[in-house]
C-alpha cells in the first residue's frame, strides 16, 4: 500500500483518487441518512436511493470504459477489459430497468429484464476471468475453460439443491439464492489472481465482487424468511446494512477499476502487457 500511495504521489494522480473516495464517502452517507431518516415522499424516498445506486454502477461502467480505450488492439489487456466493460455496463442497465419498474410498478417482477442484465454482467465477468487465466497460462486455455464452464454448473446446482432441501423451491427464491453464489464464483476466482498479482489494486474490483456476495446472500435469507420486509416495515437497521452494503459493493468495484485507471494512464506509461 505505502508503494501505491508513493508512486500515486509521483504521477500527481493523489487529487484525482482523493475527490472519487471523498464523492463515494458523500454518497454512502447520504445513502444512508436518506434511508434512514426518508425525508421525501415515499415513493421518490426510493427514486433518490435507487439513482444513488445507479451512479454507483454507472461510475463503474465510465471508468472500466475508459481503461478498455486505453488500450490498443493489439494490447492483451484490451479483451479483458472489453468483457469487464460491457459487463459492468450490463449491470447499470440492469439497475436502470429495476429502478424504472420499482417505481412505476413499486413491485418489480421476479424473474424480469433486470435479471437477465445482471446474468448477463455475470457472464461477461466471467469471460474476464478466462481471458486473465488464459493469457497467464496460455499452455492450460482447456483445463481453465473446463474449469470455468464447471464452477458455473456448480453455482447454478447450489440454491437449486439448498432450496429444494428445504421444500421452499421456486423461481423468485431460486434466482435471490443465485445472485450470491455467482458473486462469491466470481470474486474468490478473481481474489486467486492475488497470487499472480502479488496484491495491489488489480486485485480491489475482484473484492467489491465480494462484497456483492455477502450483500446478495444476506438478502436472500432476509427476504425468504421474510425478515427483510419485517425490517423495512419497522424501520429496522438490517435493511439498512443489506441496501447500504449493496451500494459499497459498486463502490468498491469502481474505486478497484480506478485504481487500475491510474495505474496504468499515470503510473505505468509505456508498459501495455
Amino acid at each position: 500500500m505505502n508503494k501505491e500511495i508513493n508512486e500515486l504521489k509521483n504521477t500527481g494522480a493523489i487529487p484525482v483518487v482523493v475527490f472519487f473516495y471523498v464523492v463515494s464517502f458523500l454518497l454512502f452517507v447520504g445513502y444512508v441518512l436518506l434511508y434512514h431518516f426518508a425525508p421525501f415522499e415515499g415513493s421518490f424516498n426510493n427514486l433518490v436511493l435507487n439513482s444513488i445506486t445507479s451512479i454507483a454502477a454507472l461510475s463503474a461502467a465510465v471508468i472500466s470504459t475508459a481503461i478498455f480505450f486505453h488500450y490498443q488492439p493489439q494490447d492483451f489487456p484490451r479483451k479483458i477489459w472489453k468483457s469487464l466493460m460491457l459487463g459492468s455496463w450490463s449491470w447499470f442497465i440492469a439497475e436502470v430497468v429495476w429502478q424504472i419498474y420499482a417505481f412505476i410498478y413499486e413491485e418489480v417482477p421476479v424473474p424480469g429484464i433486470a435479471d437477465l442484465g445482471w446474468v448477463i454482467g455475470f457472464v461477461f465477468f466471467t469471460i474476464a476471468l478466462y481471458q486473465q487465466y488464459a493469457i497467464i497460462n496460455p499452455s492450460r486455455v482447456d483445463t481453465i475453460r473446463v474449469f470455468a464452464i464447471g464452477a458455473w454448473l456448480v453455482v447454478m446446482l447450489i440454491p437449486a439443491v439448498i432450496l429444494t432441501v428445504l421444500d421452499s423451491f421456486s423461481l423468485d427464491s431460486y434466482i435471490d439464492f443465485y445472485y450470491p453464489f455467482a458473486d462469491l464464483f466470481v470474486g474468490i476466482a478473481g481474489l486467486a489472481l492475488i497470487l499472480v498479482f502479488n496484491g495491489g489494486a488489480l486485485m480491489r474490483p475482484w473484492i467489491g465482487l465480494m462484497v456483492f456476495g455477502a450483500s446478495d446472500l444476506l438478502y436472500a435469507w432476509a427476504e425468504k424468511t421474510g425478515i427483510y420486509a419485517w425490517s423495512a416495515n419497522n424501520s429496522n437497521i438490517l435493511t439498512i446494512v443489506i441496501d447500504s452494503s449493496y451500494l459499497a459493493a459498486y463502490l468498491i468495484l469502481a474505486i478497484g477499476f480506478l485504481g487500475h485507471w491510474i495505474l496504468i494512464t499515470r503510473g505505468l506509461r509505456g508498459n501495455r502487457t
